[in-house]
């Protein structure tokens, strides 16, 4: 748990030299922040942090790939006992799904899938070839480093995943390392960026970056809100508030780059992040979910109205001891934005996406076992489609907050059927003084489980959040 107040102090701490003036918005739109950053020049970084041969990352993956299968070996894992025999079998047998648990699947491979991607991403290249090296390296690890079939939800969730993960903690690490900072400043810097984006660090450890001194502008920052807030939630099983679970909760929330900026839209030139952490009868990671712009255009139609239209892509990772979602999906969206006055400003956003890989908790899914092995997962898995929808109403006293999202995900292993999903998120926020703000939110869940041969289900439950946080 220390590590996950660590990375926060030190993105806070990073904060401090990237002074941040906002209108207060609940992370409605980094456009209202009047910070500006001059981008680095290109032939500058190209001297500085020149490009690595693309082998290098694609053998730095493959490296370690062999030093976690061996540790997995030296610990007694079954799966790591690997041989030609086994790896041939695997090329024989061909793609299957896996039945490792839920957190594994959905969190812990997209997190290993950002190491692939950073060990490109920080060698020089771009989201598109460093998505690449993190699916080389999935692949490799597939078929090579285990002695079980290749998982293709693996396969989709370390790759496509672990780049979506990987790009966001490729540029918050951005915010963080400062090369013009000596002493214990510096270790506590490169040491921040390096918790959550270890093969970055590993490249600038071997290449002797983390210890270079120059004022050279080398790292590309965009603007940035963020809030950090403390509170509880009560989880309830069913709509009566009385039957719930309470539980402290840390939240940060985390707006980069802005939506509706006119020049040319690249990858990630705007992601969101959301991060829940629980402490005590729910699990650690109560959410993470994550969406950023691939491409798109801003039309400015008079007055300041403007429009967006782009293709998205969506991380999403949402458990307690209720429910169970998860998974990847990229998609089309749109947004408007309303001029910007004193007392008020409204944003509105529509996204519909095709989820590569998806899962959701249910009833009959322990019911069925993976084929090669002998265990069953406590999800359903497979590819479907979904929907997000959200508002914002800034005011002079806070700011008002829709969202609902909705997921379908059709089985592709687990109970034969279709979950369908809803997520209902009203909330709040009240200005108290200066950055703080108090916040109360409502999440309503509902799920129909719709299965072939079994009976059908429906579930609805609520949770209700109250907290205290500051705007940076």
């Amino acid at each position: 748990m220390n590590k996950y107040f660590t990375v926060l102090f030190l993105i806070l701490l990073s904060f401090q030299s990237v002074k941040s003036q906002f209108l207060y918005s609940s992370s409605a739109d980094s456009i209202l922040v009047a910070t500006e950053f001059i981008p680095p020049n290109q032939d500058t970084v190209i001297k500085f942090n020149p490009k690595k041969p693309l082998w290098v990352p694609i053998v730095e993956s493959f490296a370690l790939n062999s030093a976690l299968s061996g540790f997995n070996f030296l610990m007694g894992s079954e799966f790591a006992k690997i041989s030609t025999k086994t790896v041939l079998h695997n090329f024989e047998r061909g793609w299957a799904t896996d039945a490792d648990g839920f957190i594994t699947n959905m969190f812990g491979h997209p997190i290993n899938g950002s190491i692939y991607y950073n060990l490109a991403k920080s060698s020089g290249y771009d989201y598109w070839t460093s998505l690449s090296v993190a699916a080389i390296g999935s692949l490799h690890w597939e078929f090579l480093m285990e002695n079980e079939p290749p998982s293709f939800n693996d396969w989709i969730m370390t790759a496509y995943g672990g780049s979506i993960i990987g790009e966001v903690f490729y540029k918050l690490s951005n915010l963080i390392i400062d090369e013009k900072t000596t002493g214990s400043e510096r270790v506590f810097r490169e040491i921040g960026a390096g918790i959550f984006n270890p093969g970055r660090l590993f490249n600038r450890l071997i290449s002797g970056r983390t210890s270079r001194v120059t004022n050279a502008n080398l790292y590309r920052k965009e603007q940035f809100l963020g809030e950090v807030s403390f509170g509880g939630n009560n989880v309830a099983d069913g709509l009566n508030f009385e039957n719930g679970e309470r539980n402290p909760m840390l939240t940060l929330d985390i707006v980069y780059g802005k939506l509706f900026k006119t020049t040319k839209i690249k990858p990630f030139d705007f992601f969101r992040l959301n991060l829940a952490l629980n402490f005590a009868k729910q699990p650690i990671i109560g959410q993470m979910q994550i969406s950023n712009i691939f491409g798109g255009f801003v039309k400015d139609f008079g007055n300041d109205h403007r429009i967006l239209g782009g293709t998205f892509g969506h991380f999403y990772y949402l458990e307690n001891t209720i429910y169970q979602i998860g998974g990847v999906s990229i998609g089309v969206g749109g947004a408007y934005r309303s001029p910007m006055k004193k007392d008020i400003h409204f944003i509105t956003s529509l996204h519909l996406g095709a989820v590569l890989m998806g899962g959701a908790n249910s009833n009959y899914s322990t019911d069925y076992n993976v084929d090669f092995l002998d265990s069953a997962r406590t999800y359903n898995i497979g590819p479907g489609a979904m929907v997000s929808s959200e508002s914002i109403l800034r005011l002079s006293f806070g700011s008002i907050y829709l969202k609902y999202n909705f997921w379908w995900i059709h089985t592709w292993d687990g109970a034969p059927g279709d979950e369908i999903i809803g997520m209902l998120a009203p909330k709040i926020r009240f200005r108290i003084y200066e950055n703080w703000f108090l916040g109360i939110e409502y999440l309503y869940y509902h799920r129909r489980g719709k299965y072939d041969e079994l009976q059908n289900v429906s579930y609805k439950n609520n949770e209700e959040r109250i907290f205290v946080g500051y705007a940076f």
